[in-house]
């Protein structure tokens, strides 16, 4: 009798690892496939980050890496609104930590005031 509930026990063991390592290997192709190009989802985090604010009257962009150069150029690629009578512009720079491959492109935003040169307002974007 004790054997038999053990070779039941075995059974549901080996049943259990086998669903588990098909649920585990079911769930990483579906994190591979769901994956989007950098390039889109950086500049369309961008984009958004200015539709949420005020327009402003121009956009300097000035990139500090050779690692996502590509990334820069589609973004500097990109239309964003502007006003001509704005009283402010917006800097955006472009940086990474060169020397580690896993960091990620930051983009410092700056509203700048256009007659007395001073800095209204400055955020960090992560653009991963």
């Amino acid at each position: 009798m004790t054997k038999a509930v053990q070779q039941i026990v075995k059974i549901l063991i080996v049943i259990c690892l086998t669903a588990g390592v098909f649920l585990l290997s079911r769930n990483a192709y579906k994190k591979q496939t769901s994956r989007k190009p950098h390039t889109h989802s950086m500049s369309a985090t961008l984009k958004k980050y200015f539709l949420a604010n005020e327009k402003p009257q121009r956009i300097e962009i000035l990139s500090y890496t050779k690692r996502f150069e590509k990334d820069v150029q589609e973004i500097k690629k990109m239309k964003i609104a502007q006003n001509s009578q704005a009283t402010f512009y917006a800097t955006v720079q472009f940086f990474t930590d060169e020397s580690d491959l896993t960091a990620p492109l930051i983009a410092q935003i700056r509203f700048i005031d256009l007659k007395s040169g001073n800095q209204i307002k400055e955020e960090s974007l992560n653009l991963e």
